[in-house]
C-alpha cells in the first residue's frame, strides 16, 4: 500500500466515526465496540490507524482475551518476555491474575509484596519501543483498566515522526540521507541500567543493531525520522563529537510542540499506534495513586531507507493540524 489519502478513504462509508486530534497525529475512533469489530470495519480501522499514525478509543470494556484477539488482528503477537530476552518474572502480574503471555502490565502497584507489572510510576524518556533490536516492534496498544484520578496522571505524549521528517530542509535531509544510527541497550526508557551494561563503555564498540534515519513505512511507502532513543545512540562513521552534534540537531528539531499529541488517560481508553514512525514518552505521577495498563505489540521489520527516499512525496497526516 503506498497511498494513504485521507480524501481517498473518507469516501468509503465506515460503521463508526473518526474524528482527528487537533494535533499532528492522532484520532478518536466513535462509535464502536472494539470487541465485536469484523473483518471489513477492522480494515477500515486499520486504514484510519495508517493514516493518523495514532488512534484512539474511549470507554472501552476491554478484558486480556479482548487485547490478544486484537493484537492479532494487526499482526503476529510477541510478548515482552521474548522481546528482552531474558527472565521477566518480577513482573507478578501475568501469575497473579492469569494473564496470557501476550499481555504486559504497565504499572506502580504492588500486590503480595511483588511488583505487578513494569515502568513505575517515574517519568520515561522519549523512546521507539525496543529500538535496540533488529526488527522493533509495529503495531502497540494500551489498555487503561485503573488511571490517577488527576489529570497529569502519568499522561502519554507522542511525536509524529513522518511530520518531523517533512518539516526538515532539503539539505537537511541530504545531508542524512544513508545515514544510521546505532541503538544500543544500556539503559531502560526509565534510565535505569539494563542489567550487565556499563555507561563506561564506548558506544562506538558497543553491541547494538543500526537502524537508517530515513525509514521508510514497509505499509504506507512513506518516509519518517528513526531516533529511537537519545541515550546510548551513536551516528555510525562519525567521531563521537560530530555524532553528539547531529543528534543534538535532529532532537531539537522532533521535540517541537508541532509534531506532537498528549493523550490524557481515562479508564476504558484504547490507544493503538504505530512505532515504527513515532516516539513517545510518560510524564511521572504520585507513587501514592494506582495507574495499570495493560500493553500489547506485534512483531515489525528490519527498518530501511528506500533507494528513492527523497523522491517520496509526504505523508499526508503529518500536515493537517500541524
Amino acid at each position: 500500500m503506498t497511498d494513504t489519502s485521507l480524501a481517498r478513504r473518507s469516501a468509503q462509508p465506515a460503521p463508526f466515526e473518526v474524528v482527528p486530534f487537533k494535533a499532528a497525529l492522532g484520532a478518536e475512533i466513535r462509535g464502536i465496540d472494539i470487541t465485536t469489530l469484523d473483518d471489513a470495519a477492522f480494515k477500515q480501522v486499520h486504514a484510519a490507524w495508517l493514516d493518523h499514525v495514532l488512534i484512539a478509543f474511549r470507554g472501552q470494556s476491554v478484558s486480556a482475551e479482548d487485547l490478544v484477539r486484537l493484537v492479532k488482528r494487526f499482526g503476529i503477537p510477541v510478548s515482552s518476555s521474548n522481546l528482552h530476552k531474558r527472565d521477566l518474572s518480577e513482573r507478578a502480574a501475568n501469575e497473579l491474575y492469569n494473564l496470557p503471555p501476550e499481555v504486559t502490565v504497565v504499572s506502580n502497584v504492588k500486590e503480595q509484596g511483588k511488583t505487578i507489572g513494569i515502568l513505575g510510576d517515574g517519568e520515561i524518556v522519549w523512546h521507539s519501543d525496543f529500538s535496540f533490536k533488529d526488527a522493533p516492534t509495529a503495531a502497540r496498544m494500551l489498555v487503561a483498566k485503573e488511571i490517577p484520578p488527576t489529570e497529569k496522571g502519568g499522561r502519554t505524549i507522542f511525536m509524529n515522526c513522518y511530520a518531523a521528517y517533512d518539516a526538515l530542509s532539503a539539505a537537511q535531509k541530504q545531508r542524512i540521507k544513508g545515514m544510521t544510527i546505532k541503538q544500543a541497550n544500556i539503559v531502560d526508557t526509565a534510565m535505569q541500567l539494563r542489567p550487565g551494561a556499563s555507561l563506561t563503555e564506548d558506544i562506538r564498540f558497543t553491541p547494538g543493531p543500526s537502524h537508517p534515519i530515513i525509514s521508510t513505512h514497509p505499509e504506507t511507502g512513506r518516509n519518517s525520522l528513526f531516533l529511537g532513543r537519545r541515550h546510548s545512540s551513536y551516528v555510525n562513521g562519525l567521531s563521537l563529537e560530530e555524532s553528539e552534534a547531529l543528534l543534538e540537531e535532529l532532537w531539537a528539531h522532533v521535540e517541537q510542540p508541532r509534531f506532537l499529541y498528549t493523550h490524557v488517560w481515562s479508564v476504558g481508553d484504547v490507544v493503538i499506534w504505530d512505532n515504527r514512525c513515532t516516539l513517545h514518552k510518560r510524564e511521572s505521577f504520585d507513587s501514592t495513586e494506582r495507574r495499570v495498563l495493560y500493553a500489547a505489540q506485534v512483531e515489525g521489520h528490519k527498518p530501511f531507507e528506500a533507494p528513492n527516499a527523497l523522491d517520496i512525496p509526504a505523508h499526508s497526516r503529518g500536515h493537517l493540524f500541524a
